[in-house]
């Protein structure tokens, strides 16, 4: 087999050998590793967020007893409306709102299928915005 031969052989083999391994299957070890890291670290800033929410929970609870313990609903009633809220507000853009400019936003996310009515829930979706504001020093 003469140089000729074997250099046109390689012209033919070196692109489909590329193809071919193009076509295989990669491995996701190092990307799933990856996807791994960051669902770890969104987990975490999520229990983050819900930690800090905990941490002025009490502040809320004093807040339903002063404006809603007689409206025959529980804390536990309200309480998605004041971590509402508090999440709203630590978002950097909402952060940089003021709640008039904010609310018809927030009113347009709201689930009231889920949720229950806005303008049930509205003042302490307001109140959890404010503390959440407070806690990033607005």
């Amino acid at each position: 087999m003469g140089a000729t031969s074997i250099f046109r052989l390689l012209i033919l083999i070196i692109p489909l050998t590329w193809v071919v391994l193009r076509l295989l299957p990669a491995d996701h070890s190092r990307s799933s590793h990856l996807r791994g890291i960051i669902q770890s670290a969104e987990e975490y800033k999520s229990h983050e967020e819900t930690d800090l929410f905990l941490r002025h929970e009490s502040l809320f609870e004093t807040h339903y007893q002063s404006n809603y313990a007689t409206s025959g609903q529980t804390y536990q009633h309200y309480r998605l409306a004041y971590k509402y809220g508090f999440d709203l507000a630590q978002d950097r853009d909402n952060q940089k709102m003021d709640w008039k400019r904010l609310e018809p936003l927030a009113r347009q996310n709201w689930n009231e299928g889920i949720m229950g009515s806005w303008s049930q829930h509205q003042q302490a979706i307001l109140y959890g915005w404010e503390q959440g504001i407070k806690n990033h020093g607005g």
